[in-house]
């Protein structure tokens, strides 16, 4: 495969072209990353300031009661949708359920180790470790072993 860089003079130039023979989930992948670059959400701080959260930024979303929350590298942002919204809108990012109230950037995991009762922890690029529940670990596996 060859790789051509060009250096354009404004943001209106960039853009990214895929020459294929057939869409191979690599190319896919490819595909859905460089969309995911410029695709943001709307999140909250909790001084209730309204700032776009890039999805390529986001660690994990968590629900916390009635609040859904999304952790990047160092700051968290509160989320105006529902969970199983966020899980349809960001599957195309390798965003997958981990329990009944996370979902997690398969891209952003450093390691996966096995916890107690079947559990998994799930080591992510902040350093911060996340519980991957028994009833998601063999969908959560299956996806990790299809990004290698």
């Amino acid at each position: 495969m060859k790789v051509a860089i060009r250096t354009v003079l404004s943001k209106q130039e960039e853009r990214v072209i895929l020459e294929c023979m057939e869409m191979t989930p690599e190319f896919e992948d490819i595909k859905n990353y460089c969309l995911a670059k410029g695709n943001h959400l709307t999140g909250y701080t909790d001084t209730s300031s309204q700032q776009q959260v890039r999805i390529s930024d986001i660690l994990y979303v968590e629900a916390v009661g009635e609040n859904v929350f999304a952790y990047t590298q160092d700051m968290v942002f509160e989320l105006k949708k529902r969970l199983y919204e966020l899980e349809e809108e960001l599957a195309p990012y390798k965003f997958v359920r981990c329990s009944k109230s996370l979902l997690i950037c398969l891209l952003k995991i450093n390691s996966v180790r096995p916890a107690l009762n079947g559990r998994y922890l799930a080591c992510m690029e902040n350093g911060e470790e996340i519980i991957i529940s028994r009833k998601y670990a063999k969908p959560v596996k299956e996806r990790i072993m299809e990004e290698t």
